[in-house]
């Protein structure tokens, strides 16, 4: 790539003094927020509340701090790892309050609820709380159980209430009647053996650079949701590359087989092969690949002390270019290109698996695995053949052999494997007719009838494969929720069908599905369906029948729960109650059959014509006003009196309204600011009797503001009334409420963005764009910089939690460079660590916006993310060169040259790819050295107080929002 001049454009007519001014005018009314400082404005969440993303530690003391673990054959179950987990994650008050018993007999009296038993009841001595589990999984489920419904709290991907004064009870309670009646206790168990979780991309979107401690909390979250299968995948290329070089082939090969650090899942499942960006990074991939294994150490070791079995890689066909010249009696293929990329990184060879020389790489490859695992192994193996790929032979016979080869070489391999295979593949409806898939599982079940395999219905929420294909011809089969793509942010969900499709999928005559689980792209967004999902299989399939027997699960009950856990049963009010009561109804009630969250239009390439159909539409199917109205309820929900004062009165909300009105060239709205508002300001008393004089009269609003602003005029009068002395305040202590949980602050931030991204910023585009069809300058302008408003506040919002900024994203790759590089397993680490931290931020970057070499094509976009500081200085330019070209365009009498304003856009993205960042106390000495790509831009702590700026974009944007929704 070419270096480009690091200078932002200067904006001509991006941002006239119109806007720049009014934007004074809303924010001196907020005299509380505007007069403190930005470092005394940040508040963090408490410890109590420490978000998941939030977890750091010094990379090298990561590396000795967990000396490597020496893997056994097998593990010896106990209760151990429960008590362990305890004291990783709750109060020293709770360390010694359990009593675990394994009892592998233990049984509910269910026709269904057979797996996994887990009993819960007060200890005979009546001090501790006794929990009993049929497996390591069932006591995981009944700790968790405990935790939920009698201490009220939950863990969560943005945060616990596991501490602190609002959060689990100080004194660990018992199980009291209001809980259970039954002396026994609680007994639950689960209607399948297996909760998984995972998908082969959630290890680029979301744990690429993950450490040991962030995957260690992973696990413990998984241990507490009863998932006993999840995907084992970090690490694999040290066990490829020591199988490739066994072949033959060289690391110089290798390199321009494996993908780089944010791309490896998908040169692991033959979509991709090598990396882009670098001519040559050998050394730092395979540094990378060192760290990884070692890792992978520790993750395989903590799933089986818990007792979660992994789903280990397989051969799969797959190989470097350079491998059909070691073999050239065998016959080799080429698969079909993937996602639009340039051939020179798709177009993966392969092996047949019905060449003989398949059976005997899959053999060498799993008994090569098996020993570097020092003999472990689960005998399930992860095995895709055609994930987005087009078959070379689509003949029902040829589809039957070849998967038929595939079950017999694993078999040869391993006597006791078991091919897991994701069903994402069946989705390509011109390839895969009922014939051929019909075929496809033929052959599968041509070894032992398919008792075997099994398969993950990667998209049951959405496509539920396992309808089309008699429950996959009887052959073992998982419901999953897919939800999320390219691990981006969008409240999307389809409620109804989760609760009641896993129960008819269980029902189905097949009697074939063993499995429930998540396997979403990407984490850290619509949080409560994971928690859903995984709560499902412990409730009952059928309406009980016995007294005292467990209930069916209840949506709308088991939803308020968890918000009560969520933020805390006494903090959470009827209004927020509300709010999610709304959401759930909406955004997470999708009934138009689309296939993901939407994609907003901040962060796909602007244009005139930005709506498009199918895949990831950036159409939104909910009620956009009952949307607006729940984000509303969120926001006065936090209310106090302090926060009371600092806000005033709405009159700015409303000013601001007809502030967009105006710009829109139309007449104010009957709550237009009133004459009586402005006494003593004759000029704009007059004008606003008038509603025809609304230019004007905000004219004299912003000379008046201005004159306040110096000191020159007495302020506009923006407070309510004096509250009468007789009058008590009605609003709660800040005390009572969520403020300072940081679920909470995660919920807001994530309504706010979806509010400000869903609707306002394509209401407000839709009017620029009638504006410069009309080719009126002057509502061009005033829209264009309204647009550039949104985006800004968008990143302002998102900035206020590490969970919504891309300064973790950046400092966690960069850092992983420095983990690998303390390895104890590379042989020859690179010299230059700050050249290896760029290549990772490389990676960490290029994911997320271009994915792949190239900009503004292929999968451009598709992994965009709503966080703080890539929505500033990625989607903020292209957006300004945008509004700038439109606005130019109206100026000149000439229609938008498109082409020339992407070019100019590719420029700053092209330049936002090679920037790299400096973290810790050098930074300022880096900046002055020779690198001019280095900047200091990303904060990895939050910026600003949630709760405040959530308010303040109320009460800028709801009444706007409001009239868009409307309109929409």
């Amino acid at each position: 790539m070419a270096h480009l001049d690091q200078q932002r454009r200067a904006p001509s007519n991006i941002r006239p003094s119109f806007v720049l001014i009014l934007s004074l005018l809303v924010l001196c009314s907020l005299t509380t927020y505007t007069t403190a400082s930005p470092i005394a404005l940040t508040r963090q969440p408490s410890v109590q509340d420490k978000p998941l993303s939030s977890l750091s530690s010094s990379p090298i003391e990561a590396v000795t701090a967990h000396s490597q673990p020496k893997l056994t054959k097998r593990q010896d179950l106990s209760e151990q790892p429960l008590y362990d987990l305890i004291e990783r994650l709750l109060p020293q008050a709770y360390h010694a309050h359990f009593v675990f018993q394994l009892q592998p007999g233990l049984v509910l009296s269910s026709a269904t609820n057979i797996h996994d038993t887990f009993r819960i009841s007060n200890s005979g001595d009546g001090d501790k709380i006794l929990v009993q589990g049929a497996t390591l999984s069932g006591l995981g489920a009944g700790l968790n159980y405990y935790l939920k419904y009698v201490c009220k709290v939950e863990m969560s991907w943005s945060g616990d209430r596991f501490s602190g004064t609002n959060g689990i009870p100080a004194v660990p309670p018992l199980i009291t009647a209001n809980v259970t009646t039954d002396p026994a206790g609680i007994t639950r168990a689960s209607f399948v053996p297996f909760r998984y979780y995972m998908n082969v991309v959630t290890f680029g979107y979301s744990s690429a650079f993950w450490d040991w401690e962030r995957w260690e909390r992973e696990l413990d979250w998984m241990m507490l949701n009863g998932v006993n299968m999840a995907l084992g995948m970090v690490g694999q290329e040290y066990v490829a590359r020591r199988f490739y070089e066994n072949l033959g082939l060289t690391r110089e090969e290798l390199n321009l087989f494996f993908g780089g650090p944010a791309f490896m899942p998908w040169q692991r499942m033959g979509n991709t092969q090598g990396s882009w960006g670098y001519e040559n990074d050998t050394q730092f991939k395979n540094d990378w690949i060192d760290s990884q294994w070692e890792l992978q150490q520790l993750i395989i070791e903590r799933m089986k002390i818990f007792n979660i079995t992994a789903i280990l890689p397989s051969f799969n066909g797959f190989v470097p270019r350079q491998l059909p010249q070691k073999f050239p009696n065998s016959t080799f293929e080429v698969s079909s290109v993937w996602a639009g990329m340039p051939e020179q990184y798709t177009k993966v060879n392969f092996i047949p698996s019905t060449d003989p020389l398949f059976i005997t790489l899959s053999q060498q490859f799993i008994e090569l695995q098996t020993s570097m695992y020092n003999g472990y192994t689960s005998h399930y193996y992860l095995l895709d053949l055609y994930n987005e790929l087009v078959p070379t032979c689509t003949r029902v016979d040829c589809l039957q052999a070849t998967t038929a080869g595939v079950m017999k070489a694993l078999k040869v391999a391993d006597p006791q494997a078991v091919w897991v295979l994701q069903g994402w593949f069946l989705l390509h409806r011109d390839v895969w007719q009922p014939p051929q898939t019909k075929a496809f599982f033929d052959g599968i079940r041509e070894v032992n009838n398919g008792r075997d395999a099994f398969v993950i219905d990667l998209y049951s929420d959405v496509a539920p494969l396992w309808r089309t294909s008699e429950g996959f011809f009887g052959i073992d089969w998982g419901w999953s929720m897919l939800n999320n793509f390219g691990g981006g942010q969008g409240l999307y969900g389809t409620l109804p069908t989760l609760i009641t499709e896993p129960l008819e999928g269980y029902k189905h005559p097949a009697k074939s599905m063993r499995g429930i689980g998540i396997t979403m792209e990407g984490i850290n967004n619509n949080e409560y369906l994971y928690h859903l999902i995984l709560d499902i299989p412990w409730y009952p399939v059928d309406p009980p029948t016995a007294p005292g027997a467990p209930a069916m699960l209840d949506g709308p009950t088991h939803l308020e729960e968890f918000m009560k856990r969520r933020y805390g049963p006494n903090q959470t009010s009827p209004a927020v109650l509300d709010a999610w009561k709304t959401l759930s109804q909406t955004v997470w009630d999708c009934k138009t059959g689309q296939m993901s969250q939407s994609k907003s239009f901040i962060d796909i390439t602007p244009s005139l014509d930005m709506v498009r159909e199918g895949f990831m539409t950036n159409k939104f199917w909910y009620d956009q006003k009952q949307v607006t109205s729940a984000w509303g309820q969120l926001v006065e929900s936090t209310q106090t009196e302090a926060s009371k004062k600092r806000r005033g009165h709405g009159v700015i909300q409303n000013m601001f309204d007809e502030v967009v009105r105006a710009a829109m060239g139309k007449t104010p709205t009957n709550d237009a600011p009133t004459s009586s508002r402005f006494a003593g300001h004759p000029g704009l008393e007059q004008d606003v009797k008038h509603k025809g004089s609304l230019a004007k009269s905000l004219s004299n609003v912003i000379r008046l503001t201005f004159l306040e602003i110096l000191g020159q005029n007495k302020p506009i009068e923006r407070v309510a009334p004096p509250v009468p002395t007789a009058q008590v305040s009605t609003l709660p202590e800040a005390s009572n409420l969520p403020l300072d949980v940081s679920s909470f602050r995660y919920d807001l931030v994530d309504v706010t963005r979806e509010v400000l991204t869903a609707i306002v910023l394509p209401g407000l585009h839709k009017e620029f764009v009638q504006a410069y069809k009309s080719k009126n300058l002057d509502q061009t302008r005033a829209l264009g910089s309204l647009l550039i408003e949104v985006v800004d506040d968008t990143d302002k919002i998102l900035s206020t939690h590490s969970h919504f900024m891309v300064g973790p994203w950046i400092r966690d790759a960069r850092v992983s460079a420095k983990i690998a590089a303390a390895s104890a397993s590379a042989a020859n680490v690179t010299k230059d660590i700050g050249a290896y931290s760029d290549y990772m931020e490389f990676n960490a970057r290029n994911q997320i916006t271009w994915w792949g070499p190239q900009g503004q094509q292929g999968l451009a976009d598709y992994a965009s993310k709503h966080w703080g500081g890539v929505v500033k200085e990625f989607y903020g330019p292209r957006w300004q060169i945008f509004v700038d070209r439109v606005v130019s365009a109206v100026q000149a009498g000439k229609p938008l040259d498109y082409e020339a304003y992407k070019t100019d856009s590719l420029k700053v993205e092209t330049q936002w790819q090679i920037e790299t960042t400096c973290l810790g106390q050098g930074c300022a000495l880096q900046l002055e050295g020779s690198n001019p790509r280095k900047v200091d831009k990303y904060s990895v702590d939050a910026m600003g107080d949630t709760i405040e700026v959530a308010q303040d974009l109320w009460d800028k944007w709801g009444r706007v929002a409001q009239r868009l929704a409307s309109a929409a």
